[in-house]
């Protein structure tokens, strides 16, 4: 398969909120959904070649980045946004704030610590509703009865183990909250409709062993869980710990 680029953003949180005030993407009377934002920015930026799944990372230690993967390395980025993208959209990183890595291929029998910020979510039968996964066991069991961590992790390593690439040897819910987050659709013809849905984020950490390399490559490419475009499903890798 093609090499598999992990790309690094950085990101001038200031512009970024200029580019989503630009785009009618701020509400005064919200917090803004940087997911939402970030989806926004990499499809004005990159277009086709905005790279996904993709994670927002942001604490006091370093500025704001984004984490992705995909096939276009930060040369065919940077040339893509330097040659189509506003000048707000460039503004927010930089060219030389781009790079990237070809991503190793992991040999059988590699074992791996993994974070992973997923919305475990299912679709309602009747409906096709998309509800929190607890909420729709709960539907059917006594929710008294029911573990969130236990129905989250479920979730998560069916996911990871579903084509057989891994193993998954640990796996640990480690936070969870439920966002309201942003959506447009189209409506009438030339109208976008908004909606907020409430979906639950969940933060895991784990460990797992590589069974097929070129697999674990689809996966890691493919992203796990939905509403992976916009800031869920990548696997972050760092060696085992312990």
């Amino acid at each position: 398969m093609n090499d598999l680029q992990m790309i690094e953003c950085q990101l001038d949180q200031t512009a970024l909120l200029r580019f989503l005030r630009a785009q009618g993407l701020d509400d005064p009377r919200r917090d803004p959904d940087f997911g939402y934002g970030v989806h926004a920015w990499l499809k004005a930026a990159f277009g086709d070649q905005a790279p996904r799944p993709w994670r927002l990372l942001a604490d006091r230690r370093r500025p704001a980045r984004v984490l992705a993967y995909g096939p276009a390395g930060a040369d065919a980025l940077t040339g893509r946004m330097q040659d189509f993208a506003d000048p707000t959209v460039v503004a927010v990183c930089p060219p030389e704030s781009i790079a990237s890595k070809p991503l190793p291929m992991f040999r059988e029998g590699r074992i791996l610590d993994f974070e992973l910020l997923g919305c475990p979510v299912g679709r309602k039968a009747r409906s096709g509703i998309e509800k929190d996964l607890f909420l729709l066991r709960a539907d059917h069991e006594p929710e008294a009865r029911l573990d969130r961590g236990e129905v989250y992790c479920d979730w998560a390593r069916e996911r990871l183990q579903a084509d057989h690439a891994v193993t998954v040897e640990r796996l640990a819910l480690t936070g969870h909250r439920q966002v309201r987050q942003l959506r447009k659709h189209q409506g009438a013809p030339g109208e976008r409709r908004t909606r907020r849905p409430t979906r639950p984020e969940a933060l895991f950490n784990g460990r797992l062993q590589v069974r097929d390399p070129e697999g674990f490559q689809r996966l890691l490419a493919r992203g796990i869980g939905r509403h992976r475009a916009f800031g869920y499903g990548m696997l972050l890798l760092r060696p085992p710990r312990g």
